[in-house]
């Protein structure tokens, strides 16, 4: 005979009927949280690649046009001639969210003269070395600073009280004036002994002797400030505190951002015959302004003030030679080279 079993299935209390309501009410908010992050991180990236795109166009028409946009020449696209760089200028998505206002939430293109721009958008929150906010995209890339200028105008050595106007070029900020600290100079046979025994060595251009305050005095000092061997670059700090000697590498970027090797000598030259020769390439649209400060050899002659210039880096190759760069009155090439320690250049101090 079968006999039925009966299984008693008990029904949820009250209590666990309310903590499993909860339990998917907590999971739900979750959800809605996570997905609301998902999509503002997802504007934020569009936002990144709009800009990099835009970017990447701008420089594709400053390549074949020498310039970029001016404000207000980039309508619906960005284009010159019969090319086509971006064939729709892009939206920024909405909505506004984080630290973004619907007021900032656009991309807004601005240049002046054609050889710089910047393109101000907004970002909810960080993404990577980014924070939240208004940003800066300017041709060095995108930047943290809500501001197109990230440096000062000049800067007041509190050594000498030797002033150096400032310039940005992408976003580095270089002295526009070589360097003229000074803080002993040496004579001819002096700047040869200095060199012979590995120590720094400082010098005016044309002039042979060890009074500092004399040397100060001379035009080519005023003009072309200070020709330093290699042992004051890497022995002693010559650049003003937050400034220091560039590296070969950092010399390089400011050569590819200009345009190459072959062009970017005279986009750094100063231009005219005021201080180069008769025949001299340099149109300084970077703003650089390099003079002709010529060089000194290790026996402490002077040499080619007028018709060159010579900038140290930091740097030194395999062969324990230093590198520089230098570039000639009738040519538009800067050239990178490499040298024994005991000559004198001229330096150009890079902010840290």
């Amino acid at each position: 005979m079968l006999k039925t079993i009966k299984l008693n299935k008990s029904a949820f209390t009250l209590v666990e009927l309310l903590v499993v309501i909860a339990i998917i009410g907590i999971i739900s908010t979750l959800a809605v949280v996570s997905l609301v992050n998902a999509r503002e991180s997802a504007r934020d990236a569009k936002r990144i690649a709009d800009v990099r795109q835009i970017q990447t166009a701008l420089e594709l028409y400053y390549n074949d046009a020498g310039f970029y946009p001016l404000t207000g020449e980039i309508d619906n696209s960005i284009a010159t001639g019969s090319n086509i760089y971006m064939q729709s200028f892009p939206t920024a998505p909405t909505p506004a969210d984080g630290d973004c206002s619907d007021e900032e939430n656009e991309y807004t293109y601005t240049s002046s003269d054609g050889l710089n721009y910047t393109l101000e958008f907004c970002i909810g929150s960080g993404i990577g070395e980014l924070s939240g906010g208004s940003k800066i995209a300017i041709p060095g890339g995108i930047t943290n600073s809500t501001s197109s200028s990230i440096c000062d105008d000049s800067l007041t050595d509190s050594r000498d009280s030797n002033t150096y106007p400032i310039i940005q070029i992408g976003d580095k900020c270089w002295m526009a004036k070589n360097l003229a600290y000074l803080p002993v100079v040496h004579s001819n046979t002096q700047f040869n002994t200095q060199g012979t025994n590995s120590l720094p060595g400082y010098g005016v251009s044309g002039y042979n002797g060890s009074d500092v305050a004399t040397a100060k005095t001379q035009t080519n000092y005023t003009t072309y400030g200070v020709l330093y061997n290699f042992y004051a670059v890497n022995q002693v700090s010559i650049c003003p505190t937050g400034w220091h000697v560039p590296t070969n590498d950092e010399l390089t970027t400011l050569t590819t951002y200009l345009g190459g090797t072959s062009v970017a000598g005279a986009k750094m030259k100063e231009a005219g015959i005021t201080h180069w020769c008769s025949s001299n390439t340099g149109t300084n649209e970077s703003g650089f302004k390099v003079l002709p400060g010529g060089s000194r050899g290790t026996n402490g002659s002077f040499y080619d003030v007028g018709n060159v210039a010579y900038f140290w880096s930091s740097s030194i190759n395999a062969s324990n030679n230093a590198w520089y760069r230098n570039l000639y009155c009738n040519d538009a090439e800067i050239y990178a080279a490499s040298n024994t320690h005991g000559y004198g250049f001229s330096v150009r101090c890079l902010q840290d």
